[in-house]
């Protein structure tokens, strides 16, 4: 405002000045209408449980309000659920444990708070991502727990990982380093490269009813190691969708969703 107030002075003087900045003014307007739409509860919320940065943002495009850090090493508690169904502003919840260690605790958390909780008996972060996928706003709490099931349930989840300690497993002799190939959370190829025991256990979940494959890469593996196996898949399966997705988790290479 100086130069306003320079040219004013030169017409006369100036009394009782008063300068506002209006910018300043909106930016405040805004917040307290935000503050307000946040003390109005949601009519539903999501908590989901995964690790990874980037499946935890993937999670949060998709409405999830709270992840909670966990995975197939580190499951969180029964308390640390229960904290995340609290701290969401809405009384109706859904709750993807995406991981079948974890559904126990999440119905047991879900007994301890007064709010209506919807338990998806998610096995993995793919399922909880379908799940979340299909939840609609306009619909009821059970109508979109049976959508949100039933997604879910046409997701087939295999993952690539690598054995940490030799051991034998299911009749599988397991030495430390291999690279182990599960699907649904069973151990079903063992290899040495990551891209090789992908493309195998795709090779056993891929069915002429299939229709969509994502690909989430872990936090150990190159962007151009990804795309190398994207290229792969894509031109092996052309009559699927691929998609692929940094998922950022760790321990694991590869998460692979089949639908």
């Amino acid at each position: 405002p100086g130069k306003a107030l320079q040219m004013a002075l030169e017409l006369g003087e100036l009394d009782a000045i008063k300068i506002d900045n209006m910018l300043e003014e909106h930016r405040e307007r805004q917040a307290k209408m935000e503050a307000q739409a946040a003390a109005q509860p949601k009519k539903f919320g999501m908590v989901a449980v995964a690790l990874g940065d980037g499946l935890v943002e993937i999670l949060k495009d998709l409405q999830v309000d709270k992840v909670v850090d966990g995975g197939q090493t580190m499951n969180p508690s029964i308390e640390d659920l229960l904290e995340a169904i609290e701290a969401v502003n809405s009384n109706e919840i859904f709750v993807l444990p995406n991981n079948s260690n974890i559904i126990l605790a999440a119905q047991q958390a879900a007994e301890l708070t007064e709010k209506t909780v919807h338990v998806l008996p998610t096995k993995s972060v793919p399922m909880g991502i379908a799940a979340a996928v299909a939840f609609q706003e306009e619909l009821s709490g059970e109508e979109n727990e049976r959508q949100m099931d039933i997604a879910a349930s046409n997701m087939h989840t295999g993952s690539v990982t690598y054995a940490v300690r030799d051991t034998n497993f299911d009749g599988k002799d397991i030495h430390q380093g291999d690279i182990m190939g599960l699907i649904d959370n069973k151990i079903s190829t063992l290899g040495h490269e990551a891209d090789e025991v992908s493309m195998e256990i795709l090779d056993q979940m891929v069915t002429d009813d299939s229709g969509l494959i994502t690909i989430f890469y872990g936090e150990e593996v190159a962007e151009e190691d990804a795309r190398a196996l994207y290229d792969r898949v894509v031109e092996k399966y052309e009559l699927c969708d691929v998609e692929i997705h940094r998922g950022g988790q760790p321990l694991y290479y590869y998460l692979l969703a089949v639908e």
